[in-house]
């Protein structure tokens, strides 16, 4: 039986892989396919693995945490206050 060791924060992981032979259910055809221990129902024609999809490197994730964004500019509270008599007096008309 193949296996796979994957290494997790603290300790190692071995995922045991299993090859099934089955009906797909798409195109009817018998084929095999390695997968985990669930019973898979499409052939890898009928339906491709997913690819993987890359992850940022941890030195631009650290640098992405590390740099300090600007806050959002503020309105000041005459402009704010401004804008809201403007729309009292046009709506009132």
């Amino acid at each position: 039986m193949e296996s796979k060791e994957i290494f997790v924060k603290a300790h190692v992981r071995i995922i045991r892989q299993k090859v099934y032979r089955f009906v797909c259910k798409q195109c009817n055809s018998v084929s095999e396919r390695i997968c985990f221990p669930s019973q898979p129902l499409y052939c890898e024609i009928c339906r491709p693995p997913k690819q993987k999809v890359d992850k940022p490197s941890s030195e631009a994730v650290v640098k992405a945490k590390t740099t300090k964004r600007k806050p959002p500019a503020k309105q000041s509270r005459v402009s704010a206050a401004r804008t809201t008599k403007g729309k009292k007096a046009s709506s009132a008309k």
